[in-house]
């Protein structure tokens, strides 16, 4: 992309930073990116971090944030505090019990994952010394990583296991709903659906956002996450939403292609 074209991108990103800081409820949005900046991974975490974060990622999925973070203490319980030799032997009377709990997600295949993916999970530790190891040693190329990933875990797809990644602090983007919306109205994709091209081009402009501004793709995905769906109540409303966003108080009116069909 050209010099100017990467100024384009530059402006782009530095009027949605500051319109969410402007709607920001108190300073959350301000702690999520500083959050995202201090993130990095780091192979020592116990294996109770990684699974945990694992869990909390294939809860989320198809579910507002919200609703998990207010689950979230009674799935920690429910899951032994993410002690994966605890879990890895839950068997069917334990899987009945998760489903009789009002206070959990009660979803039959995402529990079914969770217990299959601490047997995987342990399985992997025991085989590299810890699942710190296991993802340090193919952390050097994403693409094996993320296919490691998705053939050994259940509900680990191609959309989850980036946001995955991006949660145990390797510096990547996930094309979410929410992501891929803004970036398709602002004409950099062809369409929001989560196509390998839409998502090879998505990761494309994040990485020219990342060089021309400096900032991280784990920053660069909140930017776009909170902007297209408010995120975990991080501002007052989500600015570019599916059904109602709100052009008028758009400061990326002049970019948007979206914008310009609905003024047509």
């Amino acid at each position: 992309m050209r010099e100017n074209e990467d100024k384009h991108l530059k402006s782009i990103f530095n009027l949605m930073f500051k319109k969410l800081q402007e709607i920001s409820i108190n300073d959350t949005f301000l702690k999520e990116i500083n959050e995202r900046k201090e993130r990095v991974f780091d192979k020592n975490k116990p294996d109770s971090y990684f699974y945990e974060i694992m869990i909390r990622d294939i809860f989320g999925a198809g579910f507002r944030a919200t609703a998990v973070t207010k689950r979230w203490p009674s799935i920690r319980e429910a899951f032994a505090y993410f002690d994966i030799k605890k879990v890895s032997e839950y068997d069917e009377q334990d899987l009945r019990r998760l489903m009789n709990n009002p206070n959990i997600i009660r979803n039959k295949r995402k529990l079914e994952a969770c217990i299959y993916n601490a047997k995987k999970m342990k399985e992997l530790s025991e085989q590299f010394g810890s699942f710190g190891e296991f993802l340090d040693y193919n952390k050097n190329n994403f693409v094996i990583l993320e296919h490691k990933l998705v053939n050994n875990f259940r509900y680990l797809g191609n959309i989850v296991v980036l946001d995955y990644l991006k949660d145990i602090g390797m510096d990547i983007i996930k094309p979410d709903v929410h992501v891929m919306r803004v970036f398709f109205r602002l004409g950099f994709i062809e369409s929001e659906d989560q196509t390998r091209e839409n998502i090879n081009k998505l990761i494309e402009i994040a990485e020219q956002i990342k060089r021309e501004t400096g900032e991280k793709l784990a920053v660069i995905d909140a930017v776009f996450w909170i902007y297209g769906g408010g995120g975990d109540g991080h501002v007052k409303k989500a600015i570019c939403s599916k059904n109602e966003p709100s052009c008028y108080e758009c400061s990326l009116t002049n970019y948007c292609k979206f914008h310009g069909k609905r003024r047509n």
